[in-house]
């Protein structure tokens, strides 16, 4: 008996790349292109008719976005894969597609045959990304990581950056000039900041920073 194939939509207002793409997958056993569309609207009305198993989608659809439509599909009960398949590689677009479900984000700059793997592994349950795009996320990680121990820390953005500061060397002078405060206000601040750390001194308060990895 024949494995059934795995059902693709390709979503891209550009034609020649819709074109290219089914072109290219009609030659692979396992897949079968069963709807393409060059817009949002479009992609949600093939959707139920055609009940694709993969969707590829393109960030810029015109009056909504890839990442608008990808929300929109996972908010379905029993929603199809999702690729973004992009050329843009900015940490706004890569976070804002994760956060709004997308299984996969691969730029268009990669082969075709880590499209066709792609398809496959996301079909089969697994989530991927463009080479590129791991130290981005990796530097998202770190940022969020760190965000989450200042948090916990109950340390505010300012007592963060007076802290970047001391370890820097700067004295309370250089600290009032540089954060527009008075002295008196910053070493009330450095006082308060020792006490959130559980610190005895400004030293000891850095030393504590680091540790937890707040700077």
């Amino acid at each position: 008996m024949e494995q059934p194939r795995i059902r693709v939509m390709i979503v891209d207002d550009h034609e020649i790349f819709r074109r290219g793409v089914k072109s290219l997958l009609q030659d692979e056993e396992d897949m079968r292109v069963v709807a393409e569309a060059g817009n949002a609207s479009d992609a949600l009305n093939e959707l139920a008719g055609k009940r694709p198993d993969v969707v590829t989608i393109d960030i810029r659809l015109g009056t909504m976005d890839g990442i608008q439509l990808t929300r929109l599909i996972k908010s379905r009960p029993d929603a199809p894969k999702c690729i973004i398949l992009s050329t843009y590689d900015d940490r706004q677009y890569l976070v804002g597609a994760l956060e709004a479900g997308a299984d996969a984000y691969l730029l268009k700059t990669n082969s075709y045959e880590t499209l066709a793997k792609a398809l496959r592994a996301i079909h089969g349950g697994q989530r991927m990304l463009s080479a590129e795009l791991i130290p981005t996320m990796m530097e998202e990680y770190k940022r969020v990581a760190a965000q989450q121990i200042q948090r916990d820390s109950g340390l505010t953005a300012q007592e963060v950056r007076m802290l970047r500061l001391l370890a820097d060397g700067a004295r309370t002078q250089d600290i009032a000039d540089e954060m527009a405060l008075t002295e008196i206000t910053v070493k009330r601040k450095v006082q308060e900041i020792t006490t959130k750390l559980n610190a005895s001194n400004r030293v000891q308060a850095v030393a504590e920073a680091v540790r937890r990895g707040v700077i």
